[in-house]
């Protein structure tokens, strides 16, 4: 999903993103970069000065667009149930419109243990995790939500639905009838609704349940 920039930073980095994301960091070469963003190696290097520095570029625009996400989305919750909700549909609304971060994020993981990504996570970490776990903690203390969890698992928990969803999408694609290719964004949005639902489930707290009458007081 190419779009035409006036930008030829912005250029690079979507071209990057694509590559990095399909073939791997070692794989992907500066003048592959250049021929799908149409610009000359030495403009590339002009911006980025090496292939780590346009690739951690790569990854530090895909956080931040992440992370404003998060905040747009936390800033109109009002209450902890919304603020599941919020942060589920944060990342559902990021993965529909970065459906290769993914990729690049697992690749990451994969292939170099998060080395480049190690200055980013703790952003992560403190910009949606944190707060969702705060959230989910102070659901905890108003008695919303139940109180034998442990906030930082529950918070990982939601958001890993969404994430694997993404991440398996050519599985996910077959085991819902759409092929490899992956479901379609109104699917996906639907199933970001249900993981909202299905960690809200998780998080009530157990209904009291009404005392049985003796059965010979039943008419």
């Amino acid at each position: 999903m190419h779009h035409q920039h006036k930008d030829p930073r912005a250029a690079i980095l979507d071209a990057a993103e694509s590559l990095f994301a399909s073939q791997g960091f070692e794989a992907t070469t500066i003048k592959q970069v250049g021929g799908a963003g149409r610009v000359n190696s030495a403009l590339l290097y002009y911006y980025f000065k090496s292939k780590e520095g346009l690739y951690h570029a790569v990854l530090t625009r895909m956080v931040e667009t992440l992370l404003t996400t998060g905040q747009e989305h936390f800033e109109v919750a009002a209450s902890p149930e919304d603020a599941v909700r919020q942060a589920v549909a944060a990342f559902a609304t990021f993965l529909l419109h970065h459906p290769r971060a993914p990729n690049l994020f697992a690749r990451e993981m994969l292939d170099h243990e998060a080395k480049h990504a190690a200055d980013l996570l703790p952003r992560v970490a403190s910009g949606i995790f944190e707060r969702l776990s705060e959230a989910i903690r102070q659901g905890q203390m108003e008695k919303a939500f139940r109180s034998d969890l442990d906030p930082r698992f529950a918070a990982i928990s939601t958001i890993a639905q969404v994430v694997y969803f993404a991440i398996a999408r050519p599985a996910v694609g077959v085991l819902l009838g759409h092929g490899t290719t992956g479901p379609p964004p109104e699917v996906t949005r639907e199933f970001g609704r249900h993981a909202a639902d299905f960690a809200l489930a998780a998080l009530a707290r157990p209904r009291e349940r009404a005392p049985m009458l003796p059965l010979e007081s039943v008419p």
